[in-house]
């Protein structure tokens, strides 16, 4: 009996022996750099984790191959920034990768590590991705940062656009007041709001003749995007001054009065817009040089599947 279970404790180990060994084969290298096995278990798991994908026949040979690239790209990367001896990185970028990772899953980041335990995953497997990438990103600005010189006329036509852009979401805060265009006409129906304005305020004379809805809280109808307008109120009221009442607009058989109180924009801030503008078009040159570095190092690194 006792030999037994000795010949099945032994057969236990190799069996676990084996397993380990078969993991731990290397089955891609990248340059000098190896990729195992248990290396494209654990990614192929990263990516149903944390993306909440469920492996099925459909999918399966998708993953595994997405898996394989984002190693192989990894490696690729990893041999890069050994060579060049790049070790720093802003830490908050690393935070903030690894805080909207624990969001997405609606976790924070404590609760992420417990997560991943359950799942068999080493929360510094993906601590350690993302340092590959931000030492990338270091070094592809130490090697190009002389290179992103901006283009003036260009900088300055891609500055005025987004003036343009954050101008035309300028928000209106407008009172109206409608009433139905009496029989006497429009000249009438006019001097009978006026006088009533003129008398209880523009919010008095919308509680007392207002159609709209608005009427009960004095014609108030909040702030309205300018580029939300018909054109036909924008023109009635566009020169108007805070404070100001448009002309009488009539539309259909009803008559309606505009007063703008107040304006605002996104951004008034023209250096602001400039900064964001020039750090904007300069992460794009990063980014076309990251790919051309990393392209002229996919084409001299050999690539070798066992």
């Amino acid at each position: 009996m006792k030999k037994k279970l000795l010949i099945i404790f032994f057969l236990f180990l190799s069996t676990e022996r084996l397993v380990a060994e078969t993991n731990n084969s290397i089955i891609i290298t990248v340059g000098n750099y190896p990729i195992t096995r248990l290396d494209l278990i654990n990614e192929i798991k990263f990516i149903t984790v944390l993306s909440k994908t469920n492996i099925n026949e459909e999918n399966k040979e998708q993953i595994k191959s997405l898996a394989i690239q984002t190693l192989v790209k990894r490696a690729i990367k990893k041999n890069e920034v050994e060579r060049l001896k790049i070790t720093e990185y802003n830490p908050k970028d690393l935070d903030n990768q690894i805080s909207n990772i624990a969001k997405n899953l609606g976790l924070d980041k404590e609760g992420l590590k417990v997560f991943l335990k359950q799942k068999n995953l080493k929360y510094d497997d993906i601590v350690e991705g993302f340092e590959v990438d931000l030492k990338w990103n270091t070094a592809i600005f130490k090697l190009y940062k002389n290179k992103i010189a901006l283009n003036t006329i260009e900088i300055e036509d891609k500055i005025n656009a987004e003036v343009e852009r954050l101008g035309a979401d300028k928000s209106l805060l407008l009172s109206e007041i409608q009433v139905n265009l009496s029989a006497e006409g429009l000249e009438v129906t006019t001097n009978r709001v006026l006088s009533k304005i003129k008398e209880r305020g523009f919010e008095g004379a919308a509680r007392d003749l207002s159609i709209s809805n608005s009427a009960k809280d004095g014609g108030n109808i909040g702030w309205i995007k300018e580029n939300k307008l018909s054109k036909k109120i924008y023109e009635n009221i566009k020169n108007l001054k805070n404070g100001e009442i448009g002309k009488p607009i009539l539309i259909d058989d009803t008559v309606i009065f505009i007063k703008k109180n107040d304006e605002k924009n996104i951004s008034t801030d023209l250096e602001t817009i400039k900064k964001n503008v020039v750090r904007r078009e300069k992460m794009k040159k990063l980014e076309m040089f990251s790919n051309s570095h990393y392209s002229n190092l996919e084409r001299r690194i050999k690539v070798k599947f066992l």
